[in-house]
């Protein structure tokens, strides 16, 4: 579940927003950056990890990192979300910003230490788990120095250049791991090491750097319980996230096979990627909303939110047309010809992009920053119920279709639940012709595609080299000179002006 992830994302940034956004231009650059590695290097070690491994191998260590990270995220018990908040109250006073530092590591490591013992015992319990207790064994280390990812540290101090600098770094070792270990199917093991490697490299890199900040001296029984009720608090919403963004994962796992996960991993990678194009606008958004809901001036609330619609129809439509257009030539490209049974889930998990989109507004942008986290928090639980349902429900007759079907489903009910409780807030009427157009216009990549795939070239490559950019033309041309989009227009306009005076300064 795709939005909830985006929702973890928020509420481990929120509690910093007012101090990020006040440095953001000394930090662009760094955030930029960790954003573009984030995107690319899944990109690049993807394609070349599935080709070797196939779709039963790439299905196996995706399981099996699910199953360590779900434990992980047990174990963090809220403590990156509550761990900024308290680093950015306490970072002026450095003797308390120790002992509040010192507390939480320490919190973390007893829990990852209980999250150790009952991992352990289910992968010694469940055969089929027993059976590859190596790969468990491995995945194990990213559970016992969790205690050690104190990036929320680094968040609250505002260390973006260190935690970019440090990301990228590890990436690059990985990377090259990754070429030269990873050579033949049975190389699955050395893949799953190799990311697991990278996540213990970053912990530990953290906690060498985080020492400074570190008085064990300090550390009391009734200082720690003071922890207690907040990261309760926090936790309640992110264990039912993490339910849903990890689950289904290890439910299609257990009821089916690892090459029905390969096959779902393919197909919700691809989609992934282009999610924070659509959602892009959100973060930008957040803060002149809030202002506006401060100031109670509901009509630049509505104007504000009409933008973002407008953003996510515009560009969301047409890409998601476009990856069920060009999901047999993206799915080899990306993964290889083992995989064309990821080509349908793909296309189906295609809409979630524009369900997100919307989710992101209504939540993100409207109900959070008029306060009402609440409702948000009752919508990601009614997915959560539905995931569940529907996963056990469609995987044992559907598998990898029944999985896709299901996270739709489940991203959709939140998004319901989001409109429903966002109208009691604030009316805002959707922009339905808009959409209409736009879909009408979209549509006619799905012919343009078949015939560029009938006369052109049958590599995939050359394909979506020729698709892009006509179905782009096509797009762009219609929008103008058809639908005369006001928001399409105003921004060619804008590009246009800026072209003239960038000729005008060189000359």
């Amino acid at each position: 579940m795709y939005f909830s992830a985006f929702y973890l994302l928020y509420i481990l940034s929120s509690e910093s927003n007012h101090i990020i956004l006040g440095t953001i231009k000394k930090n662009f650059l760094y955030n930029l950056l960790l954003t573009i590695s984030n995107i690319l290097f899944p990109v690049i070690t993807f394609p070349y990890a599935s080709r070797v491994l196939g779709p039963e191998g790439i299905g196996k260590v995706q399981f099996v990192t699910n199953f360590a990270a779900y434990f992980v995220l047990l174990a963090a018990l809220g403590i990156p979300a509550y761990g900024i908040r308290e680093v950015v109250r306490h970072r002026a006073d450095p003797v308390d910003l120790r002992r509040i530092v010192t507390e939480l590591i320490t919190i973390n490591f007893v829990t990852s230490l209980l999250m150790f013992i009952i991992y352990a015992s289910v992968v010694i319990i469940v055969p089929s788990l027993y059976t590859d207790r190596n790969f468990y064994i491995v995945a194990v280390f990213m559970l016992l120095l969790s205690c050690c990812n104190v990036d929320w540290l680094f968040s609250g101090l505002e260390a973006f250049r260190f935690i970019a600098i440090r990301s990228l770094i590890v990436r690059g070792i990985c990377l090259l791991l990754l070429f030269f270990m990873v050579k033949q199917r049975s190389d699955d093991i050395y893949y799953l090491g190799i990311s697991v490697a990278g996540i213990v490299l970053n912990n530990l890199w953290n906690l060498w750097t985080a020492r400074q900040y570190l008085d064990f001296s300090t550390v009391k029984l009734i200082n720690l319980k003071r922890h207690y009720k907040p990261l309760l608090l926090i936790f309640s919403t992110i264990a039912a996230i993490s339910v849903y963004t990890i689950l289904d994962t290890i439910i299609l796992g257990f009821l089916v096979d690892y090459q029905s996960v390969g096959y779902y991993t393919a197909a919700s990678r691809i989609i992934k990627i282009t999610i924070p194009v659509v959602t892009a606008l959100g973060t930008v958004m957040i803060p002149q909303i809030a202002n506006a809901f401060k100031d109670n001036n509901l009509d630049q609330v509505r104007e504000l939110a009409k933008h973002s619609f407008d953003f996510v129809i515009v560009i969301g439509v047409p890409v998601t047309v476009g990856l069920i257009a060009l999901a047999p030539e993206l799915i080899v490209l990306f993964s290889g010809r083992e995989f064309r049974e990821s080509i349908l889930p793909m296309q189906l998990f295609a809409p979630v992009i524009l369900v997100i989109g919307f989710s992101n507004i209504w939540a993100v942008q409207i109900l959070m920053p008029a306060s009402k986290d609440s409702y948000v928090t009752i919508s990601v639980f009614l997915g959560l119920i539905a995931s569940l349902i529907l996963n056990f429900s469609l995987i044992p007759h559907f598998h990898y279709i029944g999985a896709t079907i299901a996270n739709l489903l489940s991203e959709t009910i939140v998004m319901i639940g989001l409109i429903y409780f966002s109208q009691k807030v604030i009316k805002i009427n959707f922009d339905f012709k808009l959409t209409f157009q736009t879909l009408a216009v979209s549509i006619l990549f799905l012919p343009a595609v078949y015939l560029i795939r009938k006369f052109s070239s049958p590599y995939p490559m050359y394909i979506c080299l020729l698709a892009v950019p006509v179905c782009g033309l096509i797009y762009v041309f219609l929008q103008m000179f058809v639908i005369r989009n006001p928001r399409v227009l105003n921004q060619i306009h804008a590009l246009r002006m800026k072209w003239s005076n960038n000729k005008t300064t060189n000359v």
